[in-house]
């Protein structure tokens, strides 16, 4: 049984045939794994983005939470109120909360701080980032035991005269 030179074409033309498309179904694979790995990646540059910046708002929030308590404040507890964001251009929402509980030591407080950050549609949070702090209870009036403290080691210093004005 001999072939002829047509027969034999036909069947190197479907053995390339068959080549192509195995060779098309192998580049179809590896583009669907390279765009699941830069989807991935992007996923992971947006979470990290948004926890710096929710980092960012929870160091802001505290620096203010602990500058008034130190001018005799008592800190509140606030649940889910609205940040602002540094970026105009984001699309993401912030919202922090602060936790004001008795400390494990009496006198002191601790205060927890935490910003959450929500994609535009408002779904699961992207990054949750908190801070804890222990401060002085200001109720207790130990910045004024502090202060006649300072007033009389500086009339000490002053030779105990009284400043004449």
């Amino acid at each position: 049984m001999r072939r002829t030179r047509s027969q034999q074409r036909f069947l190197s033309l479907g053995f390339s045939l068959l080549e192509m498309l195995l060779a098309l179904a192998i580049l179809g694979t590896s583009l669907a794994m390279l765009a699941q790995i830069a989807e991935s990646g992007v996923s992971a540059a947006r979470e990290a983005r948004a926890l710096a910046s929710a980092r960012m708002i929870c160091q802001g929030k505290l620096s203010d939470l602990l500058l008034n308590v130190a001018g005799g404040q008592t800190p509140a507890t606030i649940i889910d109120a609205p940040a602002e964001a540094f970026d105009s251009e984001t699309t993401e929402t912030y919202q922090y909360s602060t936790e004001v509980m008795q400390g494990q030591l009496d006198g002191m407080l601790s205060v927890r701080v935490t910003v959450k950050v929500f994609a535009g549609d408002g779904g699961t949070p992207l990054a949750t980032y908190a801070l804890d702090r222990w401060v002085i209870d200001p109720t207790l009036g130990l910045e004024a035991a502090e202060a006649e403290e300072a007033a009389a080691r500086e009339e000490i210093a002053s030779g105990g005269e009284e400043a004449v004005e």
